[in-house]
């Protein structure tokens, strides 16, 4: 039950204050986008990129700020995703009421903050510019303004009542104050999406592509994260126990690769717990781990020179909904069940998805 799949399309730019900040591919299109822009309209594109960059250290700033509150609430921060339409800072579990009210509030709040500070320096130090193109080069007047304005649009976007924005969660916070959180999650999914449909109306009519793409984006994002919570909530009450394979073979540490192999052929299993002699879980060996091992090494190598040493583990009693905060960190690893140090079950992706989608078959709906 992997929540972003897409995110994975993203590179490294190293870290802040021990968060993890990545560059999303897609990125470097609105880089490209609006370097050409400044270029068409007789600027230069390097001033263009300038500001490009200037409103990326905005958008990190942005993001800080939603882990900062976060690490104040005892909420750790996975790390950061730099978005065509913003940021991303991904918790290591999602908080409602007035802690998730408190972390979406703050990142607009740094954005209000910067605002208010460019535009102070803009009125104290320049005259607001008569015109704002980019043809006369980096002129400060029109950076300073720029980045007074950058800053409250950020602001005023990120708050419309429209996940995956700002705003939605602090619509679905304040009514988790009134109602269950799947409700809450529910009505606020629907506001965001109406929101998202005004967008690709106008987008439509006022010939912009643009508005209409954000409009899209934002309809797909509010219906992910209903999706997402809809599960959330199904798992509610479950524990580790309740989704986890029984049935599943194994092989020692001092069998070879080509044990593995026959092995692999003959079932569906994509991964094989390394158990030694006593029952404990010795390792892990991928499908992947096989194939790159048979290829290195030989298939007559023993396992234990190529299994996986470290691996995701929970007790029997975990609830689902820490585990799949698990799952989401195991590199596509599943999380093996321990009970009295051996090996008695683990849960994938795959079987926690089938428990939901079971689970949402056989309820009754309450709407």
């Amino acid at each position: 039950m992997q929540r972003r799949p897409f995110l994975s399309a993203s590179v490294s730019l190293g870290s802040v204050l021990g968060i993890p900040i990545r560059l999303h591919l897609t990125f470097l299109l609105l880089i490209a986008w609006l370097v050409w822009q400044a270029a068409s309209r007789g600027g230069d594109g390097a001033v263009g990129l300038v500001l490009v960059l200037l409103l990326f250290s905005f958008v990190v700033l942005h993001e800080l700020g939603h882990a900062l509150m976060a690490r104040v609430c005892r909420v750790r921060t996975r790390e950061i995703v730099i978005l065509p339409i913003g940021g991303l800072a991904r918790l290591e579990r999602m908080p409602s009421g007035a802690v998730e009210l408190a972390i979406a509030l703050s990142g607009p709040a740094v954005n209000l903050g910067l605002g208010l500070l460019f535009g102070s320096l803009g009125l104290l130090l320049f005259d607001v510019p008569a015109d704002w193109s980019l043809g006369g080069g980096l002129r400060p007047a029109v950076v300073v303004w720029s980045a007074a304005v950058t800053n409250f649009a950020l602001m005023a976007f990120n708050l419309l009542p429209a996940f995956p924005m700002d705003g939605g969660r602090v619509l679905r916070a304040l009514l988790s104050f009134f109602m269950p959180l799947e409700r809450a999650t529910r009505l606020a999914t629907r506001v965001g999406q109406a929101v998202a449909i005004v967008f690709v109306v106008l987008g439509f009519a006022a010939t912009n592509p643009a508005l209409a793409l954000v409009g899209m984006l934002v309809f797909v994002g509010a219906a992910n994260e209903g999706l997402f919570q809809a599960s959330r909530t199904r798992l509610t009450g479950r524990v580790a126990e309740d989704a986890m394979i029984t049935r599943f073979d194994t092989v020692a540490p001092q069998d070879s690769l080509a044990d593995a192999a026959r092995l692999l052929l003959a079932s569906d299993q994509e991964v094989f717990p390394v158990v030694d002699a006593w029952g404990r879980l010795a390792g892990v060996l991928s499908r992947a781990g096989l194939f790159a091992g048979i290829t290195k090494r030989g298939a007559e190598t023993a396992i234990l020179e190529v299994m996986e040493r470290e691996f995701p583990v929970a007790n029997k009693s975990l609830p689902l909904d820490e585990l799949v905060d698990k799952l989401e960190n195991a590199q596509q690893l599943p999380v093996f069940v321990i009970e009295d140090s051996r090996l008695v079950g683990f849960v994938t992706s795959e079987n926690m998805a089938e428990l939901v989608e079971i689970s949402r078959l056989l309820d009754v709906p309450d709407e």
